[in-house]
């Protein structure tokens, strides 16, 4: 990476103003995560592309000609599970009575699996999973209908959020928990819809909504697969991705507190060291130091600083790196599916294997159509992506604690004990503030104990395996709180001192100066001794909302 073409985020004004809503289109294959995160706004909306609904129709078609063909397919003639030699519908499966069957099949398993725990889902992780969904139709993996597409998209263009239980995943896919995405849109579940709760079957009735009855692989489709656990991924990574572009201009205002070195997040000391995100995560931390008296000799300066302080960028490089290859697996999974059985009309047929007698078992027709049993939605590589990520954070999260720790010890920073103001006479300053912060630090070391394989068998035992991706989701996003939690108390700390340092003569860096400015707006600098519940609180606030701008 060139020096003279590196971007690196700074803190910068709150704003508050939005782009006026966009439509988005969907084909199945170029959805990203940031894209889906903007579509989850209110107002913004989605269609599919021409390509997109051919391979809709086709992916329709192709376990509907295999029915046809006498196979027996796992959710379209054939039950679930333990049940899968209990016949639901006969080969022609669009003829009647097959059809009414399909159809009073698919809507009692949206009746019997929904058994989960409040509270809700926000709106914005059920409308992302119903973009999700949506996505993989146009992607042609799911053998859902047309029908069923325009009824996910009715939903999401009217902001019409199903209430999803956040509680009450099977551990391997989200059965109970996105079966109420189908109730739904059947009319027989509750929505979000402006603001309140309301039943479906009203707003479907405001909206002028036709009747919607899940038929074919409507119903397996909706309520087997992982795109409930893929928005709650995805909403848990942009939280943890906003507080790491927090972090450099917190770690930047802790050397200014310290009187710290640069020299560990130089260039070419980080070039020594090779690893990824190094430069970008140390870079980071100096523009926030551009103007800043760090950069000036200083006598009184120690020639080493506590690890907490110079391993802050190898650190934070870390979980920037654990943070790109989240993002990375959810932009190919929701560009993917995690349906069973799933369906692929354009499959490779030139392997070593492709001629072998069983795979004939296993084609709809043409030579490059399948319908495979599978379990797609197994989702251990997001699972072990998302503990890492969570376990790089708390390797962040130490690091602030240890620093806020360290800013007290008058001997470490030439400053007063406990940073009390000199017009503070006999004060106590912030003898006990890290009292208060070490639980919550114990609380995040808690979180990064590794969840992935547990669960109970269900099923009659054929269901077994586990990856528990939407409690990593979950954990990841209450660590990343967390760390929100800890930088306040850090910056309460930092902001202290750096007044203190201004009150010297010492000027501090662009970014850590706007830092310090929006913090002042609401928590004072503190010259005599009082209760500091509200300045963590309002500190949190701000360090929650601070946006973003890029400078070269």
């Amino acid at each position: 990476m060139c020096i003279s073409k590196f971007v690196v985020p700074v803190v910068g004004l709150l704003l508050t103003a939005s782009a006026s809503a966009a439509t988005h289109v969907l084909d199945g294959k170029s959805l990203s995560v940031d894209e889906l995160w903007k579509i989850s706004e209110p107002g913004e909306t989605v269609k599919v592309s021409d390509d997109g609904w051919k391979r809709i129709k086709a992916s329709y078609k192709a376990p509907i000609d295999a029915a046809t063909d006498g196979r027996d397919i796992y959710g379209l003639t054939v039950n679930y599970g333990a049940l899968k030699d209990q016949k639901v519908a006969g080969s022609s499966v669009e003829d009647e009575p097959n059809r009414s069957a399909s159809i009073q099949f698919n809507e009692r398993q949206m009746r019997i699996q929904a058994a989960g725990l409040e509270p809700f889902f926000d709106d914005r992780i059920s409308k992302m999973a119903m973009v999700i969904r949506l996505n993989q139709m146009a992607a042609g993996f799911t053998g859902m209908s047309e029908a069923a597409a325009n009824a996910y998209m009715e939903y999401i263009n009217n902001d019409v959020c199903p209430l999803i239980p956040s509680r009450g995943s099977e551990g391997a896919n989200d059965l109970s928990m996105v079966t109420h995405i189908g109730l739904a849109l059947m009319g027989e579940w509750d929505v979000s819809y402006k603001g309140k709760r309301v039943p479906a079957a009203q707003v479907r009735q405001q909206l002028k909504l036709s009747p919607y009855h899940p038929f074919g692989m409507d119903g397996i489709s909706i309520l087997s697969n992982s795109n409930v656990a893929e928005a709650q991924s995805i909403a848990a990574v942009k939280k943890a991705e906003h507080y790491l572009k927090l972090s450099p201009v917190v770690i930047a205002s802790s050397l200014e507190a310290l009187n710290g070195n640069v020299s560990p997040y130089l260039w070419h000391t980080v070039d020594t060291k090779g690893w990824p995100q190094g430069h970008e995560a140390t870079e980071a931390v100096l523009a926030n130091l551009k103007g800043s008296y760090l950069w000036k000799k200083d006598s009184k300066r120690y020639l080493q600083d506590p690890l907490s302080f110079r391993s802050a960028g190898y650190i934070l490089a870390a979980a920037q790196e654990e943070l790109r290859q989240a993002k990375d697996l959810l932009n190919t999974a929701i560009n993917h599916t995690t349906d069973n059985p799933i369906v692929n009309t354009n499959a490779r047929n030139d392997l070593w294997y492709s001629s072998a007698e069983v795979l004939d078992e296993m084609r709809a027709g043409k030579p490059n159509v399948f319908v495979n049993s599978c379990s797609n939605f197994d989702n251990t590589q997001l699972a072990l992506q998302l503990e890492s990520l969570t376990k790089a954070i708390g390797q962040v999260i130490h690091t602030s604690a240890w620093r806020t720790t360290q800013l007290v010890d008058g001997h470490r920073t030439g400053l007063p004990t406990y940073l009390v103001a000199k017009e503070n006479n006999g004060g106590d300053g912030f003898a006990n503030i890290a009292q208060s912060m070490s639980g919550l630090y114990a609380e995040a070391m808690a979180l990064t104990n590794s969840a992935i394989g547990y669960g109970v068998p269900t099923s009659i035992g054929i269901e077994e395996t586990f990856s528990n991706v939407n409690l990593t989701a979950d954990r990841l996003s209450k660590v990343a709180d967390i760390g929100y939690e800890i930088y306040a108390y850090e910056v309460l700390h930092t902001t202290q001192a750096m007044d203190m340092r201004k009150q010297e003569g010492k000027q501090m860096g662009e970014g850590t100066e706007q830092l310090l400015k929006q913090y002042r707006k609401v928590v004072p600098f503190v010259s005599k001794d009082r209760f500091y519940t509200p300045d963590i609180n309002n500190g949190l606030r701000v360090l929650k909302n601070i946006e973003f701008t890029q400078v070269k």
